[in-house]
């Protein structure tokens, strides 16, 4: 036996005539993974694409194209694709630069994408440009020290944290010629903000500070979410206290993982919050530490929110909805499931139920069995690939297909 047919037989895609429930028509499975790397696994067939190793996944709102970001096959640098997820046809985009990519996140027309590029041990801090999908054509709208940024909903428009020595500046920049539009906050403060987060009409902007780890920032004061309004440019102080990325519900109400207030710090606690300010109100209290914390704390699709609890024995996912009181485990009893996922439709959860093999799972939330779309015997597996939080690597935006990563190894967000 070949190793390449070894090690396919140590990771089996499921074949899916039991997941006829979820897209209609089954067709035949690829054969599926053979090595280590980044893929795309339909749902509902079964069919892989591999986009590279320790890749960042980017789906375009239609969920037609991938942007891919990872090393040439030699290793040396950064690059930048568009990948047909219908064919696979693949188109290259020309960096101006050589360097590492660090961000990558689509216009919500899908007509162009925005990428992060340092070049390593040249810069402090990486350079900002925008592909234009139709010609493949690169402008650098900033050419350094770009920490977080975030499409508004327009697409005429990114909000933008450009970073210094001893201070930071988030603003506003035109997509097209990257002029400054509008100041957001400026100060050594503004370094410590993450999660850029639009309100749909584009009003308001939120973000956070200094996450649930870090310390960062002169004024403990600040820390907290911050709401800032476009038309008045006044920040407003909706939460005080150390956060994490906030995102909005659609509503118009907020949702973060905080640090519990009037609590020991290690307690975490998932609020409501109102963009005009007030007392926060609460989801769900006492969560524990968890370090390595999961990429995404907290997720919102609509109204519904879901949060992990993990360590090294316990993995789970939990869902809240308007109307409840607090949030309840939609995860199977005594099952370790590792990095959940909220769909986009918020009505399915997709983890990896690490056992004596680890199965790619996806499990109802209002109720149901659990499926298995594949199974490694051997290898690790991982739901969404290295992309940042909001990097949208894992769910394509039409529910039909996910982002995976096959590692040597399987891995828990666990310290003992």
């Amino acid at each position: 036996m070949t190793k390449g047919s070894q090690i396919a037989s140590r990771l089996i895609i499921a074949l899916v005539a039991t997941l006829g429930w979820l897209v209609g028509p089954v067709h035949a499975a690829d054969a599926g993974p053979t090595e280590p790397g980044t893929y795309l696994i339909e749902i509902g067939t079964g069919r892989t694409l591999r986009m590279g190793e320790g890749a960042l996944v980017a789906w375009s709102p239609d969920s037609k194209v991938v942007a891919v970001a990872d090393t040439m096959p030699d290793g040396s640098d950064a690059r930048l694709r568009l990948i047909s997820v219908t064919d696979g046809r693949e188109r290259n985009v020309e960096l101006t630069e050589r360097g590492s990519i660090s961000h990558v996140r689509w216009s919500p027309d899908g007509t162009r994408v925005a990428f992060t590029l340092l070049r390593n041990g040249r810069d402090a801090g990486p350079s900002l440009s925008v592909v234009t999908v139709a010609n493949v054509s690169v402008k650098q709208l900033l050419k350094g020290n770009v920490g977080e940024f975030s499409w508004r909903p327009d697409g005429q428009s990114i909000a933008a944290l450009l970073m210094t020595d001893a201070s930071g500046l988030i603003v506003t920049l035109d997509a097209t010629s990257g002029q400054t539009q509008k100041t957001v906050l400026n100060g050594p403060d503004a370094i410590c903000q993450r999660g850029f987060a639009w309100s749909s009409d584009g009003a308001r902007l939120a973000y956070s500070s200094p996450g649930l780890h870090e310390g960062c920032g002169e004024d403990i004061g600040k820390w907290g979410v911050w709401v800032w309004d476009a038309a008045s440019g006044k920040n407003t102080h909706v939460f005080e206290g150390a956060a994490d990325a906030p995102q909005w519900l659609s509503n118009g109400e907020l949702v973060a993982m905080v640090a519990q207030p009037d609590a020991d710090y290690a307690s975490r606690a998932v609020v409501r919050l109102s963009a005009t300010g007030g007392d926060p109100k609460s989801i769900a209290k006492d969560i524990p530490s968890m370090f390595p914390q999961p990429p995404r704390l907290v997720q919102v699709v609509g109204n519904t929110v879901m949060y992990p609890i993990s360590d090294c024995d316990v993995s789970e996912a939990y869902v809240w909805n308007p109307g409840m009181d607090t949030a309840t485990r939609r995860t199977p009893d005594g099952t370790y499931a590792y990095r959940p996922m909220l769909s986009p439709d918020g009505k399915q959860i997709t983890y990896i139920r690490l056992d004596d093999t680890n199965d790619l799972v996806i499990q109802p939330v209002g109720g149901g069995d659990p499926k298995v779309i594949a199974t490694s015997e051997e290898y690790g597996l991982q739901v969404g690939t290295s992309s940042p939080w909001a990097g949208g690597g894992d769910w394509s935006p039409d529910g039909k297909w996910l982002a995976i990563e096959v590692t040597s190894e399987q891995f828990r967000d666990c310290i003992n």
